[in-house]
């Protein structure tokens, strides 16, 4: 959840859903007038799926008047009642929550487009639970009652929106408190006026000095109240005592109250802070605090969230109890707990990087919950960890993953010994793809999950940090893993500091093309964004060549003589990439253009940058005062290097006791590089690391399952879906609809129809060209002999082919490649193989460089989407019979598949083939196009040359420190050579470079 801007240049009557756009469709006015916000859909209990009842229907009407567009307005009558027999995959359509509950069904109000579910809790014999808004302190967003039977959902009147997540059972007082609602043991509900307090709730704690009759309350936006559980009297204590933004957590235990959030300020000030300051770097982002009920502490800058203890919802303990917390850095998940008054740091590895952006927004309370059976569960960055409730400084066994998943998971619960997963899905902030918000539970038994994703995971203490000699690192998980490989580095060092700036002072380059670093950078300050930027000159002693960064946003072009390249950079986060120009000059004044373009009314592009190749040192720039050169550092900035190795010294914690023991010594070259693979039989809870010598070090750890899901578990799972190769499917496009809750689908023969919301039945629907024209597909790979390719930040990235029938195009034309399913995160299907995308942020291009895959399939799907908190699959087979999963209608010339996000893993582990070279000229050491190898099993390399040559395998384990030179081979001409990695090996991408010049072929198997 995040601050969503939702002032718009142009306004729209939309307000009461009243206007539109000119030629525009009523589910195109989201696009291209909202600001948008979704979420992913709750979810719920058994497997007892109905077939869907057929209708005839007339053929649809399409107009002979091409250019008429409907208008779109509030359907007459609120929706029918929905089905509640319907059970799919652990969901029940009729359980879905909404955003607008004004327009009958319709989705034309802003400031509602996320609905994610932000806390669940039983309580009186129901499951209470709450929807937010993206950033409202009211909305029409709902308090829910579910009865046990899931046959009702309860929509209460005593609603008051919002932005809710916080929950807290007051024992003394025998109330729920949810949001802003008050709810005692028999079910009455009696609310704090957000008037009162305006605040988007994240946490509620209990209250260190009176506790029987007051209760924290913890805002979003930082300020903390204080609330009588009685009298419902309020009174806000502090306005912004800490730094950072979008709270997340707060609980109370051993004497203090402890908060958290997860980003940085996006919005207002830190005039009001009693502790800290802004950000001294980039890894500064959110906070970790406390509160003696006297003064305020910061424990440490990093991005926390859920807060919580032995006590669980009950708000805190007014004794010792420990006290749990869990954030992230870029190295690695960070569990911190507080026992007798000292905190502690544990690290456990990340299974996905959604959860990453700097921002904070993409972190749905993620949580440390009971669940069934007297267990407790931590969800953090995509993994599912069983957690004792007897953690403590002193004794941490009993942490371990349960396994990965792709549910967006706000909240989850134990509730009539079933286990309850709040969701997050289907997302309309900057997803065209979708009409409106919407969301779900999924309900089921939590041994489901192990048939989820694999217990695989990454990460570690260190990622290009300067170390001490002889300090020990803090513990990183490694119980619970069946394989494990240790990276290990010395010298290649991450510095935020050392980042350019796109221009003077500002914008730090998140991405360089190797070619430029290294280079004079030669920039101006940024200037008044109301006006064009300024051009610029400098004056250069010797024959250079310029390369021109050109603010990405806009279409500017530097004019005459420059020709465009294929390099790459990019800023603000990586959400803009830039357009790099090259220009040959000889020993003269070089002038840079000024950019006179705006990227969106009134708002003028960056100033141009200039990298200057004199080809050779001693090169001599002059230039004005306002004109800044500075030297770019190269990818890999080397510190605190000496011309000695380093050993590394691994230590294990065997059982969870903090009795540490040397494991063995690893010795890395200076500079150098070396991997370690554990034994299969290697037994510990605990790892941590020491060196010989000061350095820059990096140490990951990748931690991969050797039990992967049987694609012949799931045969008859998917068997209602079309094979690949076949001429038997029934290609369409979906649309969750914005003018009512139904489903649109556009089949083939541009056919189009509604799948109801209340029938689960097909209707035949009037021709709408500006939805067929929204959810037409645009490749975005294409394939070589090699591989499958795919461009992102002017850069290829490679992938495993599968079934050569996904080279060219279905009978009903190009299948959706990529998509956002889970809210702020897209789903891709390139080649037979499903990808979790992260996002950096909303509307812009996910983050290809951090994909996993997920499950390989061999089926012909032609779109996929989120809809009632079910995965959509299109691409049945026209023979298919109606199932727990296949809904087709009695003509057979429609039909869809339903399940769960989690379903997709049953299709089996990821397989391919594929790498950067197959018969392709190479240059000697030149490196290869980057190939992706994180997230699959049996891996094996194939190499051929028609020259003797020494091929050089280099790995990217942390996306960070860049290709390490893992492995030599020798190839003689005109031969191949196959080389088998060992089981445990694992990295995020791999290339090769080639001693030689000439035809080389470099191809991966992975089964």
């Amino acid at each position: 959840m995040s601050y969503r801007n939702t002032s718009l240049a142009l306004v729209v009557l939309l307000t009461h859903g009243l206007g539109t756009a000119p030629n525009t469709s009523a589910d195109d006015v989201t696009g291209k007038w909202q600001l948008n916000t979704q979420r992913k859909q709750l979810e719920a209990p058994h497997r007892v799926a109905k077939q869907l009842v057929s209708t005839t229907v007339k053929p649809p009407n399409r107009s002979t008047d091409k250019g008429a567009k409907p208008t779109p307005k509030i359907p007459e009558s609120p929706p029918a009642k929905p089905r509640n027999d319907i059970h799919i995959s652990g969901i029940y359509p009729h359980l879905t929550a909404y955003g607008v509950y004004s327009q009958n069904g319709a989705h034309y109000k802003t400031g509602h487009n996320e609905c994610g579910i932000g806390a669940i809790v039983p309580w009186a014999d129901q499951l209470w639970m709450v929807n937010y808004a993206p950033h409202q302190h009211s909305s029409e967003h709902k308090l829910y009652s579910i009865d046990k039977n899931f046959n009702e959902l309860t929509v209460h009147p005593e609603s008051v929106g919002g932005t809710p997540a916080g929950r807290m059972i007051h024992e003394e007082s025998k109330q729920l408190l949810i949001a802003h609602y008050l709810i005692d043991e028999s079910g009455k509900i009696r609310v704090i006026s957000p008037k009162d307090m305006p605040m988007r709730v994240t946490a509620i704690a209990r209250h260190l000095t009176d506790p029987a009759n007051r209760v924290y309350y913890i805002d979003m936006e930082g300020s903390i109240w204080e609330a009588n559980v009685h009298t419902l009297a309020v009174k806000r204590l502090f306005k912004k005592p800490v730094p950072g933004w979008h709270g997340k957590g707060g609980y109370t235990s051993q004497g203090r109250l402890v908060v958290t959030n997860n980003g940085e300020l996006q919005h207002g000030n830190y005039d009001d802070l009693v502790v800290g300051g802004k950000a001294k770097h980039e890894e500064e982002r959110g906070v970790l605090a406390e509160y003696d009920g006297k003064n305020w502490k910061i424990i440490e800058r990093r991005q926390f969230t859920d807060v919580t203890g032995p006590k669980g919802i009950t708000g805190g303990s007014d004794g010792d109890d420990p006290l749990w917390t869990m954030g992230w850095d870029r190295r690695s998940v960070r569990l911190k707990v507080l026992d007798q008054g000292k905190w502690s740091t544990y690290l456990l590895p990340k299974a996905a990087l959604c959860n990453d952006a700097f921002h904070g927004w993409y972190t749905e309370w993620p949580r440390i919950r009971e669940i069934t059976d007297g267990r407790w569960m931590m969800d953090m960055h995509g993994m599912f960890f069983d957690f004792p409730k007897t953690f403590s400084a002193t004794n941490t066994a009993g942490l371990k993953p349960i396994g990965s998943h792709l549910r967006y998971i706000p909240d989850f619960c134990a509730w009539n010994d079933k286990l309850v997963l709040a969701s997050d899905e289907t997302s309309i902030q900057g997803n065209p793809l979708a009409g409106q918000p919407q969301t779900n539970l999924w309900i089921g038994d939590a041994k489901e999950m192990k048939d989820w994703g694999p217990a695989s995971g990454y990460g570690g203490p260190w990622v290009g940090d300067k170390v001490t000699a002889n300090t020990p690192s803090d513990p990183f998980l490694v119980a619970g893993f069946d394989r494990r490989v240790i990276h290990l580095a010395v010298g290649q060092k991450v510095s935020d500091a050392a980042k350019s700036m796109r221009v003077t002072g500002q914008m730090p380059m998140e991405h360089l093309s190797e070619k430029l670093t290294g280079l004079p950078l030669i920039t101006i300050e940024r200037g008044n964004w109301r006006k064009p930027a300024q051009g610029f000159s400098f004056d250069v002693d010797r024959p250079v060549t310029v390369y021109l960064a050109v603010d990405g946003r806009g279409n500017q072009t530097p004019g005459p003589g420059w020709k465009q390249t294929d390099l790459s950079l990019s800023w603000q986060h990586g959400e803009v990439d830039d357009v790099v120009y090259a220009r040959d000059f000889a020993a003269e004044t070089v002038v840079i253009p000024p950019n006179d373009n705006q990227h969106k009314p009134g708002s003028y592009g960056l100033p141009h940058a200039a990298f200057v190749d004199g080809n050779g040192d001693h090169l001599q720039i002059d230039a004005l005062k306002s004109v800044v050169v500075t030297q770019t550092p190269p990818k890999l900035a080397n510190s605190l290097d000496a011309p000695t190795p380093v050993t590394f010294t691994l230590q294990i914690d065997a059982n969870g006791t903090g009795q540490w023991q040397d494991y063995r010594d690893i010795e890395v070259p200076a500079d150098g590089y070396v991997s370690y693979s554990f034994p299969s039989d290697f037994n510990a809870n605990w790892l941590r690391l020491m060196t010989s010598r000061d350095c820059v070090a990096t140490a990951v750890v990748h931690q991969t399952t050797s039990t992967f899901a049987d694609p012949k578990n799931g045969e008859m799972l998917f068997a209602g879906l079309a094979d690949v190769a076949a001429d038997n499917a029934l290609g369409s496009r979906t649309y969750p609809a914005q003018r009512n809750r139904d489903l649109r689908v556009i089949a083939d023969g541009d056919r189009f129809f509604n799948v109801g919301k209340a029938t689960f039945e097909y209707q035949a629907d009037e021709v709408d060209a500006s939805l067929q024209k929204r959810l037409e597909v645009k490749p975005e790979f294409t394939v070589d002999k090699a591989s499958v390719v795919l461009m992102h930040n002017g850069r290829k990235l490679r992938l495993p082919k599968g079934n050569a029938a996904f080279d060219k195009p279905f009978a009903s034309g190009w299948p959706r490649d990529s998509r956002e399913v889970e809210s702020e995160r897209h789903l891709a299907n390139f080649h037979g193989t499903f990808y979790e995308v992260p996002l950096l942020l909303n509307g812009k291009p996910p983050a290809f460089e951090l994909m996993r895959p997920v499950a390989s399939h061999n089926k012909q799907i032609s779109d996929y989407c989120t809809w009632n908190g079910l995965l959509v699959l299109s691409g049945v087979r026209k023979n298919a019979e109606a199932d727990d999963h296949v809904f087709i209608n009695a003509a057979k010339d429609v039909g869809l598949w339903f399940g769960g996000i989690d379903d997709l893993w049953k299709f089996g582990k990821p397989v391919g083939t594929g790498g950067p070279w197959k018969n392709t000229p190479v240059t000697a050491d030149e490196p290869s196009d980057p190939y992706l190898m994180t997230g699959y099993d049996s891996k094996t390399l194939t190499l051929s040359s028609d020259v003797a040559t020494v091929f050089t395998i280099e790995v990217d384990f942390d996306h960070q420190t860049g290709f390490h030179a893992y492995k030599e081979i020798v190839v003689e001409g005109g031969t191949s050579l196959t080389f088998q990695f060992p089981s445990a090996f694992s990295a995020h991408w791999v290339r090769l470079r080639s001693s030689k010049s000439g035809t080389a072929t470099a191809q991966f198997v992975y089964r």
